[in-house]
């Protein structure tokens, strides 16, 4: 029961404390907060419980974060505000022990996670999936100790390694 009671706290603040901030509104458009949230549930394959979303006009995007399950911490996703395509997925808090499948063909999160850590040794300390401008390929990045491993995330090619 008293886990109930903490949990309930920790997500109303967070709403809260998320609601607060940044010109952030919960207030939302039709279909465009559905549909992000309904998006991201296919992506995480229902594994995890949307904490806060929110359309924020300053940036033009929706971001949802996910409580993932057990201990595999919080993952931000973010869209376009008027098209809903998604912008970045991005692992916010440890322990990065789950999955995540992104659409229009890209490989899901545990295989590039692999790759990464098969290319340089040591623990994850953030990740994250965005369409590089300069490459013009959607990337994961996996900043594991001093390094940081770019992987297509299309292919699963390794892009670049920097130490």
């Amino acid at each position: 029961m008293l886990k109930h009671i903490l949990f309930s706290l920790f997500l109303s603040g967070t709403i809260l404390l998320t609601a607060c901030s940044e010109s952030s509104t919960t207030a939302p458009t039709s279909g465009g907060q559905d549909d992000v949230i309904s998006k991201t549930t296919a992506m995480t394959k229902g594994g995890g419980s949307v904490v806060s979303t929110i359309k924020n006009d300053d940036t033009q995007h929706w971001e949802v974060r996910v409580d993932m399950p057990g201990d595999g911490g919080i993952v931000k996703f973010e869209y376009q505000l008027n098209s809903n395509e998604l912008r970045e997925v991005k692992g916010i808090s440890s322990s990065f022990d789950y999955e995540i499948e992104p659409e229009n063909g890209l490989i899901n999160y545990s295989t590039a996670k692999g790759i990464a850590l098969g290319a340089v040794n040591g623990s994850i300390i953030e990740w994250k999936l965005e369409k590089d401008v300069s490459d013009n390929m959607w990337q994961y990045r996996f900043e594991i100790g001093n390094s940081e491993v770019r992987i297509n995330a299309t292919n699963g090619s390794i892009v670049r390694i920097k130490n």
